[in-house]
């Protein structure tokens, strides 16, 4: 008998192998007793560092399974250190040098590495064989490693292994859907199969037949895998065809860029944009291979299905959240990489006994019944969708409604919603669909739903709706719909909304719903959310439940039209950011409720990746990203144009014929008060003497400022590329920065012509060429580039004629030129022209197809490689952020503020407000996380393999050069739910800077902290939560809300003051966020922060959309603005940073950016045409932007008379304007009107008696137009 009993330890982080291991030794046990004693550890205990490494010391023999790396071990250097023992760590199932280095078995390590890697229970027995008789001298028959079948078809009914051929016989029926369903081979080896039998059950029981396959996903010679690529084409087709119908993958991390390379792969089929948004480009460079091809080529949804590992069930149930950070990146936010839509939870790994030979926990996947329930009827129903002929197929077409007025159905941030319907109906009319009609034009399919039911109440009796109403509910039907709701739902339903079937909408025992029936096709708006038509609950209540109205209009949808698919046009609507888990929802969640198990297809803008992102995890859609507007410079208008010549007049009598210079003077200076740019320049008086060179050089940069901006050159319509002049100044905007290595168009021109562009953007208003300035060399060089495009262009984008057109422009050529153009007429144009993706891809979708995925951003900030657009867009890997490029804008957009602050009040600031969005973070991969830690005065550390975010390091004083700032941040609801790592991270700087000894003069945010914790000691709290409550930095919405109420209220009209403005602010957003805190109810601790402001921070990254185009920029930032003010009794400094180009920050006041928007856009004539173009939508999008100006002025005060003044004379008292209106979107000018009297009101604007009387005269005309329309009595609709 052996004296000495070998002790192994055999540590799990993945922990899918110990319960075939435990059975294993379990087999071997009378063998074994007196040679080998086994410690399996996985789970929770991997987090007991210090028992780890005392079993280790006593240990002969430390085998340690990695899963992603030495950083998923806590402790794993330690414990590595501490051990005397024999050493063998692998990471997952690949081989490691360094892993190899570091272990001490020898020769051993391939054999073991095969015996652990190829698992099972027979490998894992023979490994223990093998280990008894290498160290513990005995002398078992032991078996080489086994390669196992990498993939299979599994299915309770077997008690083997079937072949495709054998499976199809014995259990596909003819006739039925087939689901493909697919998991990782090492469940099937653990035996840990529950949740895969009950889906299968559930498949089956509902008439279907399914395919379940196990695999292991990535191809892997060393162990002989063939990977997933393989699979597809075994399992799940034949003869080059589909063999299923849909597919349910449970597999975690990404398929295309796997777990370790989303920070650093290529990630596109054909382009070259990375996860974290770097672009490379070389001018010889040819498209990648489609990576998608075979996923293209099977052409089915994939649902992704949630295994989540890293809570149990009855954590998920109690939490607002729903998934863990680490279950979000490996169940969520990989799996969109490969195109997948995201459903809901299935399983939850937890531990089911506890061995009782070894001790180890036995860790399984527990099914969530209802939800697996769920995932099936979802999954059945993207699959009839192929079996369903279009002439069939019924469809519901979803406008957003916000506000629930006739002015803004459609909206739809950048796109010609409307159009793009009439575009889709169109197409459905060629595929087959039956309608009854085809819309002759946009207005045709407006006055049609305005002719229906709508979701406006102005006007129109209750009487009248129901008269007009296509879809109707009877409150018998609607109760018993109710009354299958969970029971907690009901409650809140009935306690805000009264018993079913409410009030809202409902006469006479009928409950009437917006839209109109087109033969197989409900054209409709998305009925209220019900924050307007309660406004009480404004001020305390974010979670407000959904009216009965909202939830029979989706039900009455599924049921008694009888949609098969379901169409939300454009960003966006109110389904995905009803109260809930944040992803991973339950069947108590309301978007859960709402769409059930409705495909949904999501047309959405590609440079809103968060709120896309939201909409793929909250309605569980298949997102397809749309084009940005096209883009154009803005160019002088009007007086400004005057100005720019009168300016060169000047500069030219200077030199030449000083004689005309008091003319010129005098006619400058009252131009500019004709513009009211004195204003923008802060002049009161005119500039006398030497002054007057000094104004004409501040005047003539502004302008050019304001010229250079790029504005949106009108709306996008699906599927519809820029064509002509639009494409060409697109063109320029998209090549106006560097995309990855193509160099920039305007740099390479000024280069070409002898200048340096730095040195012209740094010296505008200088004369630098003679009698030319650098702005004006500038507006050259633009025009040159203009002009090589249209060139090109005339000549069809010919490569070969990319020399000549140089030449002939230039009158030389440059190498960088060259690749500019080059890329323009290989790369660029064609991604335009594939424009036509969006509505192929929409109808792909309607007809049970799989959409490709592809990257997000802006296009026009140095990502141009990420169209075409026309696929369900992804975002990044929340680990990478801020990545290495963003820390260096973020540091420069922190120096930016900093200086303007001092160059305003001469001192830095102590405490600044940041709102924080997850849009911006996505787009620029971190900048204002960077920019907030910068301030803070700490640092991230990276992995140097992939980028990966590994902790943080404090700068010293002496690097920094300045006192550590004070920064409280308000993230968004989605930033909370897709970044909840970063919250952390930003957490620990808070913490970390917070405990520093250090003067308050030079830390103030440990100043403070400390200061706020001793009031909060003396009032009788205990110095540890003192201490925690203290450092809160970071507020956002209730756990499972969104947004920042304030808009709401203003909408409402319910508000009196900014006090009221700033309680709505403090009751939305009082929530602390860190890692010890998720929503912990903080309100006067969000108040005491607000009090203490010195400058409010919103950031801006691209001029694509500015914050006079949604009401959360006003909300966000301008909530804020009106909380410090209302708490502190004065506004603060608040500032707008523009790293539209991130090597040139712009920050400007919330004022100047106003000013700013106003004079490029609004007041744009040539914006305001290009919109006309768009008929209803252009003119919903004017009266969106009079509610903008309004939100802003509400919270910031930051109009000034003028600038009312010029919006009543541009959009309500313009005769022209005001007939376009009429005929096209008279309720725009009402709401225009409407909008404009409020603020003389409330005494915003002081108008003259004149201009009011003007604006009430037009409000009642209009008023009395659209009475005399309603008196025209439509038949009772049956």
């Amino acid at each position: 008998m052996n004296s000495h009993i070998l002790q192994i330890t055999y540590i799990s982080v993945n922990g899918s192998e110990i319960a075939p291991l435990a059975s294993a030794f379990r087999e071997l046990r009378d063998e074994m007793s007196d040679i080998l004693s086994l410690h399996p550890i996985t789970g929770e205990s991997l987090s007991q560092t210090r028992e780890l490494e005392v079993l280790a010391r006593r240990s002969d023999l430390v085998i340690i399974r990695l899963h992603g790396g030495k950083k998923s071990l806590p402790g794993f250097d330690g414990l590595v250190r501490g051990s005397k023992a024999l050493l063998y760590v692998q990471d997952s199932s690949s081989i490691d040098p360094e892993l190899v280095n570091l272990s001490t078995v020898g020769d051993n390590y391939r054999k073991i590495f095969q015996y652990i890697s190829f698992g099972g229970r027979e490998n894992l027995r023979n490994l223990l064989l093998f280990l008894a008789n290498w160290l513990g001298k005995a002398s078992f028959p032991v078996c080489d490693p086994k390669m196992p079948a990498w993939e299979g078809i599994y299915h309770p009914a077997f008690d083997h292994v079937p072949s495709l051929e054998e499976y199809l016989e014995k259990k596909i029926l003819p006739g039925r859907l087939t689901v493909g369903l697919w998991f990782n081979i090492s469940m099937w080896q653990a035996e840990d199969l529950q949740v895969i039998d009950y889906i299968i059950t559930e498949v089956e029981a509902r008439g279907a037949n399914v395919i379940p396959v196990f695999l292991h996903t990535r191809k892997d010679e060393q162990i002989g895998s063939s990977g997933w690529e393989n699979a597809i084409k075994k399992y799940f087709m034949k003869d080059g065809r589909p063999l299923i119908d849909v597919l349910i993958s449970t597999l975690v991390f990404s398929l295309t860029i796997g777990p370790e390379s989303a920070a650093s792969s290529k990630t596109d089929d054909c382009d070259r944009t990375a996860v974290d948004g770097s672009a490379e480009y070389a001018p010889d460079e040819v498209r990648p291979v489609n990576k998608f091809s075979i996923l293209q080529e099977l052409d089915v949804p994939i649902l992704k299905a949630m295994l989540n590992y890293y809570e149990t069930r009855e954590d998920w149930a109690a939490s607002f959240q729903g998934l863990k950070p680490m279950d979000v990146t490996i169940n969520v936010a990989q799996p969109e990489f490969d195109g997948m839509l995201i459903s809901v939870p299935v399983g939850f790994r937890d531990r089911s006994r506890e061995d009782p030979l070894t001790g180890s926990c036995i860790y399984r996947f527990e099914p969530e019944i209802e939800r697996i329930q769920k995932l099936v009827r979802l999954a059945l129903n993207w699959a009839k969708l192929r079996h369903t002929p279009p002439q069939d197929r019924k469809v519901a077409i979803i406008f957003h409604n916000y506000p629930p007025r006739d002015d803004q159905i459609g909206t739809a941030i950048g796109l010609d919603s409307p159009q793009s319907v009439c575009s889709i109906l169109s197409r459905m009319a060629e595929d087959g669909y039956r309608l009854d009609w085809l819309p002759q034009s946009c207005q045709d399919l407006m006055e049609r739903i305005l002719k229906g039911a709508t979701n406006q109440k102005k006007l129109y009796s209750i009487q009248w709706l129901q008269k007009m109403a296509d879809a109707t509910v009877l409150s018998e039907q609607y109760k018993e719909w109710f009354e299958e709701l969970p029971a907690s739902v009901q409650e809140r339903m009935r306690n805000n909304w009264g018993g079913p079937p409410g009030e809202q909408s409902v006469h006479n025992g009928v409950l009437m719903l917006p839209g109109i029936v087109n033969g197989n096709v409900f054209i409709s708006m998305q009925p209220p959310r019900g924050l307007l038509e309660n406004a009480e609950a404004i001020y305390h209540s974010p979670d407000l439940p959904i009216p009965h109205q909202y939830y029979a209009y989706y039900r009455w949808i599924r049921e008694i039209f009888g949609a098969h698919v379901v169409m939300h046009i454009g960003k966006h609507g109110s389904l995905e950011w009803l109260p809930g888990k944040s992803v991973g929802l339950s069947s108590s969640c309301y978007p859960d409720i709402a769409i059930s198990d409705l495909p949904n297809i999501y047309p959405y803008i590609i440079n809103n990746p968060d709120e896309g992102t939201q909409a793929k995890r909250r309605s569980y859609c298949c997102l397809v990203d749309h084009l940005v507007p096209a883009m154009r410079n803005a160019d002088a208008y009007e007086e400004m144009a005057e100005l720019e010549v009168l300016i060169k007049e000047y500069r030219h009598a200077f030199l030449e014929d000083p004689r005309k210079l008091p003319d010129l003077k005098e006619r400058i200076w009252q131009k500019t008060r004709e513009a009211r740019l004195d204003s923008d320049l802060g002049m009161a008086d005119a500039p006398g003497g030497l002054e007057f060179d000094d104004f004409i050089a501040k005047l003539g940069d502004y302008i050019y400022e304001l010229s250079d901006s790029q504005v949106r050159n009108g709306l996008h319509i699906l599927g519809q590329p820029p064509s002509g002049s639009k494409q060409d100044e697109f063109l320029v905007s998209l090549t106006r920065l560097k995309n990855g290595r193509v160099p920039s168009l305007r740099e390479a021109v000024a280069d070409l012509m002898g200048y340096d562009y730095d040195h012209l953007m740094n010296e505008r208003a200088r004369t630098i060429d003679g009698q030319k300035t650098g702005a004006e060399i500038l507006q050259e060089i633009h025009h040159q580039s203009l002009r090589l495009i249209e060139e090109l262009h005339n000549r069809g984008f010919s490569q070969g004629d990319i020399e000549r057109v140089q030449i002939e422009v230039l009158g030389k050529k440059t190498d960088d030129v060259q690749a500019v153009l080059r890329y323009i007429c290989e790369s660029l144009v064609p991604r335009l022209e594939e424009t036509t993706q969006e509505l192929d891809s929409i109808l792909n979708a309607a007809r049970g197809g799989y959409v490709m995925p592809g990257p997000s951003g802006a296009p026009t900030r140095g990502m141009a490689d990420i169209l075409p657009t026309g696929r369900n867009f992804y975002s990044l890997d929340p680990r990478v952020i801020p990545t290495r490029a963003a820390w260096k804008v973020g540091v420069m957009q922190a120096e930016s503020l900093l200086e303007r602050y001092i160059q305003d009040e001469g001192k830095y600031p102590e405490n600044i407000g940041i709102i924080l969005w997850s849009s911006n973070t996505m787009r620029t991969r971190g900048d204002e996380v960077a920019e907030i830690l910068y301030l803070m005065g700490v640092r991230p550390v990276w992995e140097d393999r992939n980028g990966r975010i590994d902790g943080l390091e404090l700068i010293s004083l002496q690097e920094l050069g300045r006192p550590r700032i004070d920064v409280t941040m308000r993230i968004s609801g989605i930033f909370r739910d897709a970044f909840p790592n970063i919250v952390e991270l930003m957490d620990d700087a808070v913490q970390m800077v917070s405990c520093l000894e250090e003067s308050p003069d030079e830390n103030y945010l440990a100043h403070h902290v400390a200061l706020r914790m001793k009031e909060k000691m003396n009032a009788g709290i205990c110095a540890k939560s003192a201490r925690e409550e203290a450092s809160y930095r970071i507020f956002g919405s209730r756990p499972g809300t969104y947004g920042a109420g304030v808009s709401a209220a203003v909408e409402s009209k319910s508000w009196k003051s900014c006090h009221d403005l700033a309680e709505v602010y403090v009751v939305w957003g009082g929530y602390a966020y860190g890692r010890k805190s998720f929503g912990a109810t903080a309100p006067e601790e969000f108040r005491m922060r607000l009090g203490s402001l010195d400058l409010t921070v919103k950031n801006e990254d691209t001029r694509e959309i500015d914050m006079l185009d949604g009401d959360d920029f006003y909300s966000f930032h301008g909530g804020m603005i009106a909380a410090v003010a209302s708490i502190k009794g004065e506004p603060p400094r608040s500032y707008c940073a523009d790293s539209s180009d991130p090597e040139r920050i712009k920050t400007r006041s919330a004022a100047e950016e106003t000013k700013h928007i106003f004079r490029t856009r609004i007041l744009n004539p040539k914006w305001i045409m290009s919109m006309q173009e768009h008929g209803y939508k252009g003119a919903a999008d004017f009266a969106r932007a009079a509610d903008m100006a309004f939100g802003w002025d509400a919270t910031a005060e930051v109009l000034e008379d003028w600038m009312y003044e010029e919006l009543a004379n541009k959009y309500a008292l313009d005769e022209e304007m005001q007939e376009w209106l009429k005929d096209v979107n008279p309720h725009a000018l009402q709401n225009i009107t409407e909008r404009l009297l409020e603020a003389v009101e409330r005494g915003m604007w002081q108008a003259t008696e004149e201009m009011r009387e003007s604006l009430r005269r037009i409000y009642l005309e209009v008023e009395g137009m659209l009475e005399d329309e309603t008196l025209i009595t439509p038949e009772i609709k049956s």
